[in-house]
């Protein structure tokens, strides 16, 4: 499972800088990398998916 983040500010992880509002995806392997990262207030977690109504179709009656 890997943990999604949205940067905050810029910041460089890994030779690579990331900019302000850029997704940032880390291993399972690296979860006190990201929350040092949120404790810090340098990033925000993904908020979970949300839920999709279901749509409704509508007929087409002539």
């Amino acid at each position: 499972m890997s943990i999604p983040l949205k940067m905050r500010v810029q910041v460089e992880l890994d030779g690579h800088v990331y900019a302000p509002g850029e997704w940032v995806t880390l291993p399972e392997g690296q979860r006190d990398r990201a929350e040092s990262l949120l404790a810090y207030g340098l990033a925000d977690e993904a908020p979970a998916e949300p839920v999709k109504p279901k749509t409704r179709r509508s007929s087409s009656r002539s």
